[in-house]
């Protein structure tokens, strides 16, 4: 018995509708076809796909896992299909990629307006997160590249990596902040930071990986840290109204969002930079559309005027 699209189709849209019969509607199919086709996966799997109660169809473990599978395996048919209608001159389909909070906020949105006059018919879909997290997501198929920032220890070794451009961090604090003169790490020692990592991270074994470089290569006390984000957005509206300091990217504070709220701490230590690279997975071609986008992207970043000294 061959597992077949049809099969997994019917399967996702159970799992995202939470019932046979909604999903049933959704495909516009009967839902003794929708059973039928479930039998035979259960079959293969050898167990249940789904527990049914009057709430619905949830998930069984085995079920969650063959989720995983069939969502990358009809992610790239949705690919295959965009592609090929690409090739035979249908601009049409959807490109997804991954954005670091400064590759958003410097590049993305002057990317994008030139993106769509050239490709209006494609669907751009922009997902933010970590870098660990978009490079894990370019990884597995869900984006098809990404604009991250790619530390020294990051293992990209199946990755295509191209850099862009570099990314400097600085103290940033609340404008008016009391040690916003300051001009030594050592005067910030006994503040409070937010810091912005990724949640459940085992190669970041302490929170501010960066920050917390910095406050070893200066010799002092590991930074007292008040709250971790998964976010620079939610650090910076940690900082904007509050007393807390943050290391974030410098170009950060010359964001209209920000400029009027935040401030740097111009201290004489500086942490190392970091580049911000446009990660695709190797040995994968892109679809036509997403080349396109990419390749304006690293011509998008070579004419960023240059960073403010931080």
């Amino acid at each position: 018995m061959e597992l077949t699209l049809t099969q997994l189709r019917m399967f996702i849209a159970v799992a995202e509708a939470g019932s046979l019969r909604a999903a049933a509607r959704r495909l516009g199919v009967a839902q003794s076809g929708i059973t039928q086709q479930l039998r035979k996966l259960e079959a293969q799997a050898g167990g249940p796909l789904f527990e049914r109660d009057v709430r619905g169809a949830r998930l069984t473990p085995i079920g969650e896992r063959l989720r995983v599978r069939a969502d990358l395996i009809l992610g790239e048919c949705r690919k295959t299909e965009d592609e090929l209608r690409q090739l035979r001159g249908e601009l049409t389909g959807q490109v997804s990629l991954g954005l670091a909070a400064e590759a958003t906020m410097r590049l993305f949105p002057a990317l994008l307006a030139s993106y769509r006059e050239r490709c209006p018919r494609i669907d751009v879909h922009l997902t933010s997160a970590t870098s660990r997290v978009l490079t894990s997501w370019v990884r597995d198929g869900s984006l098809d590249f990404a604009l991250a920032l790619i530390a020294p220890d990051a293992d990209i070794h199946d990755m295509e990596s191209t850099p862009l451009f570099d990314s400097e961090v600085a103290v940033l604090v609340r404008r008016g902040h009391p040690l916003v003169g300051s001009d030594k790490l050592a005067d910030l020692q006994h503040a409070e930071w937010v810091s912005t990592r990724q949640r459940g991270s085992e190669v970041e074994s302490k929170p501010g990986n960066k920050l917390s470089a910095l406050f070893e290569s200066a010799r002092l006390a590991p930074p007292r840290i008040a709250a971790t984000t998964e976010a620079v957005f939610d650090t910076l509206h940690c900082i904007a109204a509050s007393d807390y300091l943050g290391l974030e990217p410098a170009s950060l504070a010359d964001h209209p969002f920000f400029r009027d709220h935040v401030s740097i701490v111009r201290i004489a230590e500086r942490a190392a930079r970091t580049p911000v690279c446009l990660l695709r997975r190797a040995g994968v071609p892109l679809t036509p559309a997403a080349q396109e986008l990419a390749t304006m992207a690293v011509s998008f970043s070579r004419m960023l005027p240059p960073q403010r000294d931080a």
